[in-house]
């Protein structure tokens, strides 16, 4: 476990320099969306990449990237990208200082408002160097001198030396300086007392940088050569006026800055008014909405991971070659014919399970040579490939018994069905942090290949059950005594016996719809759920690229495929129900008097 720990927090892209990034990243749909000369908002779950795509656009980045399309990429981007990285503690409300300034009227509001600047400062100083260095390939003394006495002046920053690196440094030396003002005004402050805060308070980013950056451009002739992007990251950790400030400003038509930015996948429902108003941005013509889940490249995104994690560690080999193929989810076209490993299944399982020769049966299968028709490989052998497949491993038995079906089961572990290609390119469901640690864990334990389906199941069991611990931690609210696991058990219970209960099923339920009815699924309960879709416990299914989420009621939601193997389940998408009706009679507090509904 320890292990995996390592692996996983070592592809943080949050820890790494641009640099480091460039060396591992996988060009991708969403990356070609982003470099597009338009606002754009990238939303995703953690893990999912987000950083990773945002810290691309950064010069290091690009002059570090070795890629067929990066030469072209990095001379014909169209903006400077200003990489910012959210900061929890600029929600000095709720996470810095918390009551402690409740009593000094808005000075809470007007501290994040400074942190938040001198943060877009710094960045923009480093925008500054690395244009410098990678693109202009200059260090005009001259000019450097000329541009920071603008921004000392500009910044309030007295008596500064004007070289970039002594302005960063006065620039951290004032953020020093107003925490010893904020500790003395909470220990010393006497009530009546006037707070005089700082006159650079009042410093704008916006503001400032529609000020410096033509003068920037001007002092090194590259004016109208590129537009800039104020590129924040994380949004989902900053202060709410912020994200309102920034998502506003994606309506905005300055002809020289962007804003790319990155959130949660659900947004805050306080920014719902403003982002669904006559005036808001709409997707196509304002702005490029990227969603992080649910796109069409997922599984090829996750096999060049995959192909990329073996050239690493090992050499240049075919995936397929090095972990096999899945026979119940692979589309072989001989899968169905006389002789084969799935026919072999189903005329086992027709032994066995009642309820599968009469689903044939109605079906207008003979269930005696359980061949099918052309027309019926497609349409209907295709589909219950995965169910038969599952029902035959676990069943031992389902056969009626004065008119009701006695169901025995046989106690194995699914080392024989988690394994492949195929399972491995979907079992993260594109987030590249947990399959990174994956693929590297299994290349560990088996350098050589074929690698053993046992070895295989192994690793992916201890990246479920790690992941499973990770959603345990996710905080609960104040009457809410259940963490989400435990909401995860009942779904993941709820659908394995869809799979393997007493009735076949050519549609097992398999996704859930959020209940409408607040009398059906709490307030609280929902705020639950949407943590889990911010770390990825929980997946949208349905994706529409052109809309910002902000309620989950209504929605449809499917588990995480990480957590498919702790359940049995067969890494497919099917039909969904209700979520009532998967969680009817669970407990939410430690009375148990309260349930769900």
């Amino acid at each position: 476990m320890k292990e995996l720990d390592n692996y996983y927090n070592s592809y943080n892209a949050r820890h790494l320099n641009p640099a480091e990034v460039a060396r591992s990243f996988i060009y991708s749909g969403a990356f070609q969306k982003l470099i597009t000369n338009d606002h754009a908002i990238i939303l995703g779950a953690r893990g999912c990449g987000k950083t990773t795509l945002m810290k691309m656009l950064t010069l290091p980045a690009l002059n570090n990237w070795q890629h067929e399309n990066a030469t072209d990429i990095r001379q014909n981007l169209p903006f400077f990208a200003i990489y910012v990285s959210t900061d929890i503690y600029w929600d000095v409300k709720n996470q810095t200082y918390s009551s402690e300034l409740s009593a000094f009227g808005n000075l809470s509001d007007r501290i994040s408002l400074f942190s938040v600047t001198s943060n877009v400062f710094n960045s923009l100083c480093d925008t500054f160097c690395n244009i410098l260095e990678f693109h202009l390939h200059t260090d005009d003394e001259a000019k450097e001198i000329e541009l920071c006495r603008y921004l000392i002046k500009a910044w309030k920053l007295d008596s500064t030396a004007p070289k970039l690196e002594y302005v960063k440094e006065a620039l951290n030396e004032r953020v020093d300086m107003v925490n010893q003002f904020i500790q003395d005004i909470i220990f010393n402050h006497k009530e009546g007392e006037a707070i005089k805060t700082p006159d650079f308070f009042n410093l704008s980013f916006e503001t400032s940088l529609e000020y410096v950056i033509p003068i920037f451009e001007r002092i090194y002739s590259i004016s109208g050569q590129r537009k800039w992007a104020l590129c924040f990251d994380e949004l989902e950790f900053a202060p709410l006026w912020l994200q309102e400030k920034l998502f506003k400003s994606l309506r905005s038509r300055t002809q020289y800055i962007l804003y790319k930015l990155s959130a949660s996948p659900i947004l805050p429902l306080e920014l719902e008014k403003s982002l669904k108003s006559e005036y808001s941005p709409t997707s196509g013509n304002d702005v490029t909405i990227i969603k992080m889940w649910g796109t069409g490249d997922t599984d090829e995104f996750s096999r060049k991971i995959i192909d990329a994690c073996l050239e690493k560690n090992i050499g240049n080999i075919d995936s397929k070659a090095f972990f096999g193929s899945n026979e119940i989810y692979n589309k072989s076209s001989d899968s169905y014919e006389h002789g084969s490993k799935f026919y072999n299944e189903m005329l086992a399982l027709l032994k066995k399970d009642e309820s599968f020769a009469q689903f044939l049966e109605k079906k207008d299968v003979d269930i005696k040579t359980a061949e099918p028709t052309d027309s019926q490989k497609d349409v209907l052998f295709r589909k219950i490939k995965p169910v038969v497949s599952f029902r035959n491993y676990y069943l031992s038995e389902n056969k009626r018994i004065n008119g009701k079906y006695k169901t025995g089961y046989r106690g194995r572990k699914t080392g024989e069905l988690y394994y492949g290609i195929e399972i491995l390119t979907k079992i993260c469901d594109g987030n590249p942090r947990w399959l990174i640690a994956l693929i590297t864990a299994i290349i560990t334990k088996s350098p050589n290949y074929p690698v053993p389906e046992k070895v295989q199941y192994d690793e992916i069991i201890n990246t479920s059950k790690r992941f499973k611990n990770v959603i345990a931690n996710i905080p609960t609210g104040p009457s809410l005594k259940v963490p989400l696991t435990d909401i995860i058990d009942r779904l993941g219970s709820y659908f394995k016996q869809q799979v393997l209960g007493p009735t076949f099923n050519l549609d097992p339920k398999g996704t859930f719809i959020v209940d409408e009815n607040e009398h059906d699924i709490s307030d609280e309960v929902v705020k639950l759920l949407e943590k889990g879709i911010s770390q990825g416990a929980l997946i949208l299914v349905e994706n529409n690229a052109e809309t910002f989420d902000f309620v989950i009621r209504g929605k449809r939601l499917k588990l995480a495929y990480l957590f498919f193997p702790l359940y049995d389940l067969p890494v497919r998408k099917y039909t969904a129900l209700k979520m009532s009706e998967c969680l009817r009679g669970l407990q939410l507090t430690e009375s148990g008097q309260t349930s769900l509904f």
